[in-house]
C-alpha cells in the first residue's frame, strides 16, 4: 500500500485523526504536486475562481488557505488575482515546508483543523479549503470560519460527493443558515475531482460550496 492509499480511499474509510493523516502527508509531500497534476487535479484553480467571483474586491484581501498542504491552493489564489496576504494552516510540517519554498504566504502554521483556529474574530476576508473536509468535522470548522471571517467575507470549500451525502453536509449548511450563522451563496453539482487517479477516476466527484459571513 502506498502512503496516499491511507488517505485517498474511494471506500470512504478515511481517518479523521489529524496527527495520523499529517504523517501520511509528510511522507507524500515531495511528490504531491507532481502526482496530483498527473491525475488532472483542478480543484485549487476552480475553488480560487469561485472565491474571486463571490468577493467584490479580491486584489488586496487577506485570505486563509485552510489546509494549504504544499501550497498548490496558494498558487491558484495568486493566479486568480489575489495579491494580498495569504495565511496557510496545515497539520503536515513537510507540506508546509514545500509551501514555504513557493514564497507566496505571509504566514504558515501547523494547525489541527479539528480545533479552534489561531486567528482573531473578523480577521480575514476570504477562506479557501480544498480537499480537506474529508478529514475534519464540518460543522465546528464552518462555525470557526464564520467567526474569523469579517462580515461579508466568503469561504469556498470542496466536499466529496459521497461524504456530502453520508455526512449530511446539506443538513449542516441548512442548520447554520437557519440559526443565522452563515449565508449559503452557491453549491455546485458533482464535478470531477482527480479523474486520472486509478481508484477515484470518475467514481469520486466533488461539490464546491460557497458560503458567506453575516
Amino acid at each position: 500500500m502506498t502512503d496516499y492509499d491511507k488517505i485517498l480511499r474511494s471506500d470512504g474509510q478515511v481517518s479523521m485523526d489529524g496527527s495520523a493523516n499529517a504523517a501520511t502527508y509528510d511522507a507524500w509531500a515531495s511528490d504531491y504536486d507532481r502526482e496530483l497534476a498527473e491525475w488532472g487535479y483542478e480543484a485549487p484553480d476552480r475553488a480560487a475562481e469561485y472565491l474571486a467571483k463571490h468577493l467584490d474586491d479580491s486584489a488586496g484581501v487577506r485570505v486563509l488557505d485552510c489546509g494549504c498542504g504544499t501550497g498548490m491552493t496558494g498558487v491558484a489564489l495568486r493566479e486568480a488575482g489575489f495579491g494580498g496576504p495569504l495565511i496557510g494552516f496545515d497539520m503536515s510540517q513537510a507540506s508546509l515546508d514545500v509551501a514555504r519554498e513557493k514564497r507566496i504566504y505571509a504566514d504558515l502554521q501547523p494547525v489541527d483543523l479539528n480545533g479552534p483556529l489561531p486567528l482573531e474574530t473578523d480577521s480575514v476576508d476570504g477562506i479557501l479549503c480544498v480537499g480537506v473536509l474529508t478529514y475534519v468535522e464540518q460543522t465546528p470548522l464552518l462555525r470557526e470560519w464564520m467567526r474569523v471571517l469579517r462580515p461579508g467575507g466568503v469561504a469556498v470549500f470542496t466536499c466529496r460527493q459521497d461524504f456530502w451525502d453520508t455526512r449530511d453536509f446539506e443538513g449542516s449548511l441548512n442548520g447554520l443558515e437557519t440559526e443565522g450563522s452563515l449565508t449559503r451563496l452557491e453549491v455546485t453539482g458533482p464535478m470531477p475531482y482527480i479523474p486520472g487517479n486509478p481508484d477515484f477516476g470518475t467514481k469520486i466527484q466533488i461539490r464546491y460550496g460557497i458560503v458567506g459571513a453575516v
